[in-house]
């Protein structure tokens, strides 16, 4: 990835946790029944936006809050705050999830998590966290490995989408070790490449939300895929990433 590239990444992951470290989240903006960003999600999408129209013009863009604008196959990728719900909350699983896309694949991610002190970089087939390499677990074995999971749906559907994944945690629960939900697709896919998890299962696949986390994972060494073992891609239906000793046989246990 150029320099370019990774000093613009860089300018606007400063200048969101800049906006972050105001203090304060701000009015709730409600897009579904249960499911709001805050006028803190705004103000980061706004600016990094700007920035990075100003620093990268040939580059496109697409945010979480208010879509997209500029090229169509390369494009940069922003969820100003995942796991927004947490961060109102003064729960410290949230982040700010930046990634660049390449004719529908992730080729570059960084993610902060702000409370953690923690921020990660993909560089080409390597992973680091705060300058420090990192890879994945050499878990081995599905009874000693832990699984992360998305949250549950809200909004239209959700009552069909959530039957789908309480069947997929009573499928886990069976055959893992432990299984936790952090609230934050950027910290479960961070926390992968980090090797404190060993995988993670998300019902869902929007891109704001996994781009950065699966550019991170696959640096840092995991196989990534949909849940039924097919090869991951950005309109597909959700996301399954693994340690690569444990994947084909997450993928057997939620067939």
């Amino acid at each position: 990835m150029s320099s370019r590239i990774e000093r613009a990444a860089d300018a606007a992951i400063d200048l969101a946790l800049s906006l972050i470290g105001t203090g304060e989240t701000g009015e709730r903006i409600y897009k579904t029944d249960r499911d709001f960003a805050t006028s803190v999600d705004l103000a980061i999408e706004d600016a990094v936006r700007e920035l990075l129209e100003h620093e990268t013009p040939d580059i496109g863009f697409l945010g979480e809050e208010r879509g997209r604008t500029g090229k169509s196959g390369y494009y940069w990728s922003l969820d100003p705050i995942d796991g927004t719900t947490n961060f109102s909350r003064g729960l410290p699983n949230y982040g700010v999830s930046l990634a660049l896309i390449e004719n529908d694949q992730p080729v570059f991610g960084t993610i902060a998590l702000p409370a953690h002190g923690e921020r990660y970089l993909s560089r080409g087939a390597s992973a680091t966290l705060n300058g420090h390499t990192i890879s994945v677990a050499p878990t081995s074995l599905l009874k000693d490995a832990i699984v992360s999971v998305g949250d549950f749906a809200t909004g239209v559907d959700s009552e069909s989408k959530n039957e789908r994944r309480l069947g997929a945690l009573a499928a886990l629960a069976a055959s893992v070790g432990r299984i936790r939900m952090l609230g934050s697709a950027a910290t479960d896919l961070a926390w992968l490449a980090a090797g404190r998890l060993d995988a993670v299962l998300i019902d869902a696949n929007r891109t704001w939300d996994v781009a950065a986390g699966i550019a991170l994972a696959r640096a840092a060494g995991a196989a990534v895929s949909h849940v039924d073992g097919t090869p991951y891609g950005l309109h597909g239906p959700d996301v399954l990433a693994a340690v690569p000793s444990l994947h084909r046989a997450l993928v057997s246990a939620l067939a």
